[in-house]
């Protein structure tokens, strides 16, 4: 038997609004397990210039011979020429390191293509580790008059370090970390919208370059090259929006 109409219009409509508020009420539950998710992570960096304070050099001389009491005998005179260059620039004793003697056999290939003994080549090496950075720079500069003087002195570059890293760590990533959150009220702002509460944050590894370098490494750069460095400390901030 079929309702009136009346009745049948108004079980539909009261069928339509349950629907309609379910909808809402759905709507409304996704909208608010959004906002509770929705994130904004923003990237900090403050960058310090420094000076190193410590400073390596690694130098050494060889001597080759088919006999090995000669080739010791020149290496020995090298070995002197070297350590009296080093003490007339200032070099103290605890400042340097002397290796033991290195000895390789060097072969040749004759017409046949056969290798044989040729000679033995004697190698020792010196490092200088010192504080006194201007001053070891110069003895580096000048060691040039050693090869002019017949000497085969093989030299590397200095190498500069900074030792008050550790120091400076928690100035500098304190400075990252106020750059990233300055970054993020500006965005969160332009965006029309708040920040919430802090979810997360990373500190990367501190980066030494070149000044005005742009190198970066995930594992962190340590430059050796220049006595004058970039450290640069970079900040990960997440945070929730509201």
């Amino acid at each position: 038997m079929r309702a009136p109409a009346p009745i049948a219009v108004l079980v539909g409509l009261a069928l339509l609004a349950g629907a309609v508020a379910y909808g809402l009420k759905t709507v409304g539950d996704g909208i608010g397990a959004r906002d509770t998710r929705d994130t904004v992570t923003v990237t900090g960096s403050a960058k310090q210039r420094i000076s190193s304070d410590f400073v390596i050099w690694d130098a050494a001389v060889s001597a080759q011979s088919r006999q090995p009491a000669t080739a010791a005998a020149e290496l020995g005179r090298w070995t002197q020429a070297v350590r009296t260059f080093l003490t007339s620039s200032g070099v103290e004793p605890a400042e340097l390191s002397v290796s033991p003697i290195s000895t390789e056999r060097v072969a040749e290939v004759d017409e046949t293509g056969t290798q044989r003994f040729a000679a033995y080549n004697l190698t020792r090496t010196f490092q200088v580790r010192s504080a006194r950075v201007d001053a070891i720079v110069q003895m580096v500069q000048a060691s040039t008059r050693l090869v002019s003087q017949g000497v085969p002195l093989t030299a590397s570059p200095p190498q500069f370090i900074y030792t008050k890293l550790a120091d400076l760590r928690p100035t500098l990533s304190a400075a990252a970390t106020k750059d990233a959150i300055n970054r993020a009220q500006t965005v969160v702002t332009q965006a029309g919208a708040r920040l919430g509460k802090l979810r997360a944050i990373s500190v990367g590894p501190f980066q030494l370059t070149p000044p005005g370098s742009t190198e970066a490494s995930d594992y962190g750069t340590y430059d050796t090259t220049t006595r004058v460095k970039d450290v640069t400390s970079v900040v990960n901030v997440t945070f929730a929006l509201r």
